[in-house]
């Protein structure tokens, strides 16, 4: 991780580089990165993951989840990130790395990081899927083994409902809001089909099985 001044990048973040915003940030392009720049005034009630969360998940090498390259400070405060840019391409649900966004799952868990907000937060490349945006997850560094496993049951719940939900009940499209119902429905196949593990475990077993 390294870091940039705001007035070093500051001539990137014209309208003409401008690809969007978010909840947490306006985004840019820079070179083979994006900037993310918080807004002043949240436009979420989930609060940001805090300084020493966003250069803890700098440091985290991931399969694929996108994790912060560089801080942008002004002054001595943080007032955004840059991350990989990422070509996004349309849904192939068949190019879901399931196992490796498992592992990642695992891994933010062991380090404290809680998903909070990830259901519209993800983009598909030409080969796989990819998260994004993890500022919204909450970050807690803990040596307990307890908590680290109610992290883990916590997050495998939230990936679960989000790939059953984008798989089984075409949920979680880009502009879409207010998907309770299919929100709902994959939270039941959930609990009928992977109370206690991984949905990703489940299809494998089912294509084991055809076999």
């Amino acid at each position: 991780m390294t870091i940039l001044e705001y007035d070093t990048i500051k001539a990137f973040c014209v309208p003409t580089n401008r690809l969007g915003y978010g909840k947490e940030a306006e985004v840019y392009h820079y070179q083979d990165k994006v900037i993310k720049l918080f807004h002043q005034e949240r436009k979420t009630t989930l609060p940001r993951i805090s300084d020493q969360g966003l250069i803890a998940l700098s440091k985290l090498t991931l399969n694929c989840f996108l994790t912060p390259k560089d801080v942008i400070v002004q002054g001595r405060k943080i007032v955004g990130y840059t991350e990989d840019f990422v070509e996004e391409k349309d849904i192939q649900t068949e190019n879901i790395p399931y196992q490796e966004i498992k592992t990642d799952i695992e891994a933010l868990s062991e380090q404290g990081f809680i998903l909070e907000d990830i259901f519209y937060n993800y983009l598909f490349t030409d080969d796989k899927m990819v998260f994004n945006d993890l500022t919204c997850c909450r970050y807690i560094p803990t040596d307990n083994l307890f908590l680290k496993e109610r992290f883990l049951k916590k997050n495998m719940e939230m990936i679960n409902i989000f790939l059953i939900g984008l798989t089984k009940f075409d949920a979680f499209h880009k502009g879409e809001q207010y998907e309770y119902t299919k929100i709902f429905k994959a939270n039941d196949y959930r609990l009928k089909h992977c109370p206690n593990c991984f949905y990703g475990d489940i299809l494998e077993q089912e294509k084991g099985s055809k076999f």
